[in-house]
């Protein structure tokens, strides 16, 4: 689709603009709010030292760039820059939507290197226009879906909003059903060299996490990760089962929950508040996953 007039003047308006230097200002939200209806496609944002299409309607999570000017993950975002100033990072960006978390982590350093799995498609398609705009050479991108078995065609629920897509749940109003080959994290990881890199995984795949995790015992196991994981109500869903399996899997691999204000969190804390929520919301956030080995290299990471 060609830009109309509004478009081109607004993307001529914060052309080479860092979108983070009009947070907080009242006069680029109210212009933003007057003209976003009329905004006929993806904008061009600058954030950090990287790009992002932007989008305009709501259903995307990159309309918050332009909404927020900021990306909401701050905590998540320093503890990367932290780990990267120290030593290399391999991310395994488990549902990396349009990219920002892959697209941050190269961005940091050339020796960071990211592997970026989404399920979605559509939202693949997206994710490959800002990898073209960046021009990253150390992240390739791969479209499966994150399991705890390999080469499984499955059942995956396409959301028209693209934070929804879910392999565990299709309570979404409108939804396309899709199959897709599964792979296990371990599969991922086992070729590849990893001994001069920081291993962290990400995984923020509506619902699916703890098969996640059950596909990466190995890789646990072997590398100790940093794994920062999004808790919500499609995971548990006042399920006991999960939240046995998590607090299991804690104590097998000698890991700890911790916020992402590095507060320590025992399952019992997890449970009542994912209880808590009400209809209207489905997360609790995203909370890091430790080593207890690693635990004071992660708490003295300032």
């Amino acid at each position: 689709m060609h830009p109309n007039f509004i478009t081109k003047f607004f993307q001529n308006f914060i052309k080479d603009k860092d979108i983070r230097t009009f947070k907080n200002n009242y006069y680029y939200y109210l212009f933003f709010r007057l003209i976003r209806n009329f905004l006929n496609c993806y904008l061009e944002v600058k954030i950090y030292n990287f790009k992002i299409l932007a989008s305009n309607t709501k259903n995307k999570i990159s309309h918050a760039l332009l909404k927020k000017c900021r990306f909401d993950d701050q905590s998540e975002l320093k503890l990367i820059e932290k780990i990267s100033k120290k030593n290399k990072i391999f991310l395994l960006d488990c549902g990396c939507n349009y990219g920002f978390y892959s697209f941050y982590t190269a961005s940091l350093s050339s020796q960071n290197f990211v592997v970026a799995i989404e399920a979605s498609l559509t939202t693949a398609e997206d994710f490959k226009k800002n990898l073209n705009l960046n021009k990253f050479n150390n992240i390739i991108l791969q479209n499966f879906a994150i399991s705890d078995v390999d080469n499984t065609t499955i059942t995956f629920n396409e959301s028209q909003n693209d934070w929804e897509s879910s392999l565990t749940h299709s309570e979404f109003d409108e939804k396309k059903i899709t199959k897709i080959k599964t792979q296990k994290i371990d599969t991922i990881i086992k070729n590849q060299k990893l001994d001069d890199y920081s291993l962290l995984i990400k995984l923020d795949i509506e619902g699916h996490e703890l098969q996640a995790l059950e596909g990466a015992k190995n890789t646990i196991k072997k590398y100790k990760p940093i794994i920062i994981m999004e808790l919500s109500s499609y995971i548990f869903n006042k399920n006991d089962e999960a939240f046995d399996y998590l607090k299991s899997f804690l104590f097998q691999f000698n890991y700890s929950i911790y916020s992402t204000k590095k507060k320590l969190t025992s399952i019992e804390d997890i449970a009542l508040l994912i209880n808590n929520l009400d209809t209207r919301h489905k997360t609790i956030g995203n909370y890091y996953l430790i080593s207890n080995e690693n635990i004071n290299d992660f708490l003295n990471n300032e």
